[in-house]
């Protein structure tokens, strides 16, 4: 108990919280920048800059092959070597990025002049630009994440959006939204985020020459995890890149406006598993299950709650939103929805196999996950369009979380009851969010 009398929450639940705080307002200004997408490009243009912005996000995670997962871990663990692994992991990112996205961005460059699906010049130079800069952004925030500087990713998460949209916004105003102009806005965000994230790491631990001996030692570690985390993260990318090819732009941007919507069900199991990593990394052995279960009841109580509200809601809400033209949007985004609970055990459990150091089993679930989805992605998208894609997505993360977390349990055995029957401190996340409101309000009523 504090002083006050409240009881001391579950640090890893108050770190969940500011990142889930911050994931709420900055998609909250992502939803505006989409909405402006939407709205100005239609499904077609939308389908575009959809495969733009995913194929950049994709980029810069395949390019990093485990060398932020790495650092998060190595950060929360070896304090006296941050300056040196801040260096290291960032320079190592901007090369890499650099190098795969001109390759990449050169082969669709080609696509194009050919006259299959592909890309422009001017495209293509956005591309790298933006590769780069979320691959610097991502490291240094997954710096931030080692060395428990929560509030300051929250600020950053939630203000980097909000950039984005601002600058649309701009554009929409001035000239009018094109493809190329939205992808210039977006880069032009990250740019601006990474030197932030960048800045806010540098003020944390300095900086040192970069160590070619750390960056094996990181690689070494990181990729085994990275597997899992990149699967993780293209289960809800990959099947857009795959439609850029196999399916038309209006079918890929009906689909990636029901993608948007249906995300928000995962911020909080993204968030918990984030908040896991350096605390699990940090604590006993004998301590670690009960976090992670306890991680997992919260949020997947959380999570099915979100489920109910949307299948409500969401149906009337979005055609109203983004136009008539995305009605079509609504069947897939209910299949996706069905899928959030895999979603939830997937997260949590591989994050926990990760901080107990074995990340080659964490990344078993997603790719489980990921290689499900591609297969039935491609069975399932030239007959059904976007609602095949999302019933693969949704399969897909049933079945990499029931494969996260039988591995987790067989790593550290639990009763099954355990995951469904609540404890004290379950909806800590919950308190963590509240408490700053109830203070707010009794300062407001003084």
């Amino acid at each position: 108990m504090t002083q006050s009398g409240q009881r001391s929450l579950d640090p890893a639940a108050v770190r969940a919280a500011q990142l889930l705080a911050g994931k709420v307002v900055g998609n909250a200004g992502y939803f505006v920048a989409v909405l402006l997408l939407a709205r100005s490009l239609g499904p077609a243009g939308r389908g575009e800059i959809a495969f733009l912005i995913v194929a950049t996000l994709i980029l810069a995670r395949v390019t990093a092959l485990g060398a932020v997962e790495a650092t998060t871990i190595f950060a929360a663990q070896r304090p006296q070597m941050r300056a040196t692994q801040l260096s290291t992991v960032v320079a190592f990112a901007a090369a890499g990025a650099a190098a795969g996205s001109a390759l990449a961005g050169g082969g669709l460059l080609l696509l194009d002049a050919s006259g299959a699906a592909g890309i422009s010049t001017a495209e293509w130079a956005i591309l790298v630009a933006a590769t780069v800069a979320v691959a610097v952004g991502d490291a240094g925030f997954g710096f931030l994440l080692g060395c428990d500087r929560f509030r300051e990713q929250a600020l950053i998460t939630g203000a980097s959006p909000w950039l984005y949209a601002v600058v649309l916004a701009a554009v929409w105003a001035g000239g009018g939204v094109t493809v190329v102009r939205a992808a210039l806005a977006w880069a032009i965000a990250h740019v601006v985020r990474a030197a932030w994230v960048l800045r806010r790491s540098v003020d944390v631990a300095g900086l040192a020459r970069p160590s070619a001996s750390l960056l094996r030692e990181s690689l070494a570690f990181g990729s085994r995890a990275w597997a899992g985390t990149l699967a993780r993260f293209l289960n809800f990318r990959a099947d857009q890149v795959l439609m850029g090819f196999i399916a038309t732009e209006s079918t890929l941007g009906v689909y990636a406006v029901a993608v948007n919507a249906s995300e928000v069900l995962l911020y909080l199991p993204s968030t918990t598993a984030l908040a896991l990593l350096p605390v699990v990394s940090r604590s006993e052995p004998h301590a670690r299950v009960e976090l992670v279960l306890r991680a997992f009841r919260s949020a997947a109580l959380l999570t099915l709650a979100g489920v109910v509200l949307a299948v409500l809601v969401g149906p009337p809400l979005l055609p109203i939103v983004f136009g008539a033209e995305f009605e079509a949007s609504v069947t897939p985004f209910l299949l996706l929805s069905a899928g959030a609970p895999g979603f939830v055990a997937m997260a949590v459990f591989s994050s926990g196999l990760t901080a107990s150091s074995l990340p080659g089993r964490s990344s078993l679930g997603p790719v489980v996950s990921l290689v499900l989805g591609l297969a039935l992605a491609v069975a399932l998208i030239p007959a059904f369009g976007a609602s095949g894609a999302a019933a693969a997505a949704s399969i897909a993360f049933l079945a990499g979380g029931t494969a996260s977390m039988a591995l987790y349990r067989r790593r550290a055995p639990f009763d099954w009851s355990l995951l469904v029957l609540p404890r004290r401190g379950d909806l800590d996340v919950v308190l963590a969010l509240a408490r700053p409101l109830r203070r707010a309000t009794r300062a407001g009523r003084g």
